[in-house]
């Protein structure tokens, strides 16, 4: 009887604490203030003469030639010689790390400029090509995966990769090859591309889960590593597109 008395109170109680609730309190009045900022103060001459120094040295590093392209880089979908360039460079990198890695792909979204005229490519062209600190991941994929995968980039009309081929039909990606070879939906392939979307990000959730490793390279110096190899061997840079992401007719 005790603990039935204890409950009927206990829920008398429950009633009279919602019952009587403080109302919400809501914004009834906002008052704005503004500030003007005087920006005629001049320069601070004491600080531009510190940061000068630093400016001479990063200008001329960022001037550096790194390789002369004989034809524009640009960006575009479903294929692009900027693209093309970022995914060669990526998987070379990658391919250092571990030598199994078959695939590189790259998200359309980090190429941060349209166009690149044919000539000098200096260090500071490829900072703006690739502002971000993103470094390199490899990640395994079944074969499986690898449909999924590619059935996201063909959704999103094509992203740049190296070392695999497939049309688009139907938003969907067709004949996909990788090393010229069709994908075997359970065998494991190993892929190079950027940390952040191997962690999930730009809705590659699917990849969360994968088996991977995160490796130290920034994907801007592997582009920079890549682009001084081929100038050391005496060639100018030369891309081309290759039908690595095409439409099906």
């Amino acid at each position: 009887m005790q603990r039935k008395l204890l409950t009927f109170f206990g829920f008398i109680e429950l009633i009279l604490l919602f019952g009587c609730a403080q109302p919400k309190l809501a914004i009834t009045k906002h008052t704005e203030q503004f500030y003007t900022v005087n920006g005629n103060q001049g320069k601070d001459s004491l600080m531009q003469a510190f940061l000068s120094s630093y400016k001479k040295g990063v200008d001329t590093i960022m001037q550096e030639i790194l390789v002369y392209s004989d034809v524009p880089l640009t960006k575009a979908q479903p294929e692009c010689t900027m693209g093309n360039l970022i995914a060669d460079a990526q998987l070379v990198s990658a391919k250092k790390v571990d030598s199994s890695v078959t695939v590189s792909v790259v998200n359309y979204g980090g190429v941060r400029i349209n166009f690149l005229a044919a000539g000098a490519i200096t260090r500071g062209l490829v900072y703006e090509i690739m502002p971000f600190e993103n470094k390199i991941a490899i990640v395994s994929l079944s074969g499986l995966q690898i449909q999924t995968m590619c059935d996201q980039i063909a959704l999103r009309k094509g992203w740049p990769i190296a070392g695999m081929s497939f049309q688009i039909k139907d938003k969907k990606a067709v004949h996909i090859l990788i090393n010229g070879q069709p994908i075997n939906d359970s065998y494991m392939y190993k892929i190079a591309i950027n940390d952040y979307v191997a962690r999930g990000g730009d809705n590659f959730e699917f990849m969360q889960k994968s088996s991977k490793r995160f490796t130290d390279m920034l994907i801007r110096d592997a582009i920079i590593e890549y682009l001084v190899d081929i100038n050391q061997q005496h060639k100018v840079y030369h891309p081309e597109l290759e039908n690595r992401i095409s439409y099906a007719e």
